[in-house]
């Protein structure tokens, strides 16, 4: 007998955001953009906001002819031809650097292998750079309760920035903070095609998400700063404790950089 799981057809929904001003709220921003597009968030909904408009409402925006250089981070300015300023906000963001090449360093920053700790002036005002939220999962959970509220149903909210691949050209979404939904899908102890128990692979549920908001969100002027994602295969739940940190002894990417 052949067992097929039901699943709904799954919609993203783009929307459209105004710049985004520091202290300005964004739950407020949000839900009058909804409005604006006559949408409303239904339950199981996963909100998916772009993280340079999170940082940007929170603040986490660096002036770049206000760092004072220090020798480390001049060192890694010639070393990879980075601007001064941009390297000494990298060097004080940055967990750990693990090398570089031209224009970029890379990073551990909060458990995420990253180019230049998540610092970009792409979509940053002139002569600024823009730092990811100091705490990303705090940041969507306070979302998220917010809009819960205003909406009265559950929701998950993913706060998604871009990131290269080993050795693969281009960009793809990552999931820096997620909140409402286990972002971890585990398959351990289950059988794959052929009746073997699965014994390693768990799905990053959180990336996957974020990958298909990216490619709506883009990475130019489009403003895309909110996708809905509708009917995912998601179950949203109020208190996750799942992780998606791994160690670096167990990374085998990391494992090999860091030695």
């Amino acid at each position: 007998m052949t067992v097929t799981r039901k699943i709904d057809r799954v919609q993203l929904i783009p929307v459209q955001l105004p710049l985004v001003r520091p202290g300005q709220s964004l739950p407020l921003i949000l839900q009058r953009a909804l409005l604006a597009q006559r949408l409303r968030l239904r339950r199981g909904d996963i909100v998916c906001v772009a993280s340079k408009v999170v940082s940007a409402a929170e603040g986490r925006i660096e002036f770049l002819n206000q760092q004072h250089v220090t020798r480390k981070a001049r060192n890694y300015a010639d070393r990879f031809r980075i601007n001064p300023a941009l390297a000494q906000i990298v060097v004080n963001e940055a967990d750990e650097i693990l090398g570089g090449v031209k224009g970029f360093l890379l990073t551990i920053k909060s458990g995420i292998l990253s180019a230049n700790a998540g610092v970009d002036v792409k979509n940053s005002p002139r002569g600024t750079a823009t730092l990811w939220p100091a705490d990303p999962d705090n940041s969507a959970t306070v979302l998220r309760h917010s809009l819960e509220i205003k909406y009265g149903t559950g929701l998950g909210v993913l706060i998604v920035d871009s990131r290269v691949t080993p050795l693969r050209l281009g960009t793809t979404g990552l999931a820096i903070g997620s909140s409402g939904f286990n972002p971890i899908m585990d398959n351990r102890g289950k059988t794959d095609l052929y009746n073997r128990t699965v014994k390693v692979t768990q799905t990053n549920v959180a990336d996957d998400l974020a990958a298909s908001a990216h490619l709506l969100m883009s990475e130019r002027d489009e403003r895309i700063g909110l996708v809905i994602i509708r009917n995912a295969p998601v179950p949203v739940k109020a208190n996750v404790s799942s992780s998606l940190k791994l160690a670096v002894r167990k990374c085998l990417v990391c494992s090999v950089l860091v030695g």
